[in-house]
């Protein structure tokens, strides 16, 4: 009995100090990560990050791992490997593979956000035809590829952006609003749907279709599709995946956000991102992004990780720290928009 008790403190001792030594529930200190499933073999994938202890850390962005990233390639990783020996008749089609969340040989996949690039990265590895992984910065990425020695990705860089229509309609309420104020009084929007006033957005700021489109022709150059009389528009990915990039943000960012992603989008094109809960503003960024995503043509809904299942079977990855706290949305673009 008293080995029993001395192994239980010590294993409890350890579980104290591995959550110290984590921050967010995973470990943003060390200098070099591993994300292991079965899908991938007995090869990790090897990431490396400016973590906390490191004097290019800087806080609140990409230079380290963050949560959802590990749930979000489990749950790419659960998919894949359970359409492959499904007797689904559509599983080699890469659109409705990617309706499920798995990669196929064809599978054309964008990750926006990407930090430090572990879901492009894994859905290479699971053998995707090409990944663009992208973010505003890309050294943290781009680093992680070249050590990767995958050649079907790219690391490319994207700002997200509002789009255009979206600009002149949130002007043209701010001249409403002003037009109906009374003289000398403080002119304000009602509609929470659109920013009150673009003042503080360059005149010459790019719109969200003009920024995607150098992604949209990587993807294309790596299709068998010749260039000659086909728009660069006509090729989308099947898949889009973000983790994290929904936390504490405004109302004009999720707008880029949706946009951004708006533009990236195909009608059949499924869009896979993951959410988590941490407080503060999180439920509050995260209405701003559903509201800017059905005005961006996108529709979907929300799935607790603890719940998602695929092909309605439960998934096999074993449950990771707080993903009962996690939301898996699946998107889809059902619409034009009003530019189109």
């Amino acid at each position: 009995m008293a080995e029993t008790t001395e192994s239980t403190e010590a294993a409890a001792l350890v579980s104290e100090v591995e959550a110290l030594f984590k921050i967010h529930g995973v470990d943003q200190r060390s200098s070099e990560l591993l994300y292991a499933h079965p899908a991938l073999g007995a090869s990790p994938i090897s990431l490396r990050q400016d973590g906390s202890d490191s004097a290019a850390f800087v806080p609140g962005t990409s230079t380290v791992i963050w949560p959802c990233a590990y749930s979000l390639g489990d749950f790419l990783c659960d998919a894949t490997a359970a359409v492959r020996v499904s007797d689904d008749p559509r599983r080699d089609d890469p659109a409705h593979a990617a309706s499920l969340g798995a990669i196929t040989p064809e599978t054309l996949v964008v990750e926006v956000g990407a930090g430090l690039g572990l879901a492009g990265l894994v859905a290479a590895r699971l053998g995707a035809k090409r990944v663009s992984i992208t973010d505003a910065t890309t050294a943290a990425a781009r680093r992680n590829l070249e050590a990767s020695g995958l050649t079907n990705a790219t690391v490319d860089e994207l700002w997200w952006q509002r789009a255009s229509w979206r600009r002149v309609r949130g002007k043209a309420k701010k001249q409403k609003a002003l037009d109906l104020a009374p003289s000398g009084a403080d002119a304000t929007c009602s509609d929470e749907s659109e920013p009150e006033s673009d003042q503080d957005e360059p005149p010459d700021a790019p719109d969200a279709a003009a920024t995607v489109a150098s992604v949209l022709r990587s993807l294309r150059l790596a299709t068998s599709i010749s260039s000659s009389g086909d728009s660069v528009n006509e090729i989308y990915p099947h898949m889009i995946v973000a983790s994290d990039v929904c936390y504490s943000q405004g109302r004009r960012e999720m707008q880029m956000l949706a946009d951004t992603m708006g533009a990236l989008c195909g009608f059949e094109t499924t869009l896979w991102l993951m959410f988590e809960d941490r407080g503060d503003c999180c439920w509050g960024t995260l209405q701003h992004f559903w509201r800017a995503a059905e005005s961006a043509g996108l529709e979907g809904d929300p799935t607790p990780v603890e719940e998602v299942t695929v092909l309605g079977e439960p998934r096999t990855s074993q449950r990771r720290h707080n993903d009962s706290e996690r939301l898996l949305l699946r998107l889809r673009r059902v619409r034009k928009t009003p530019a189109e």
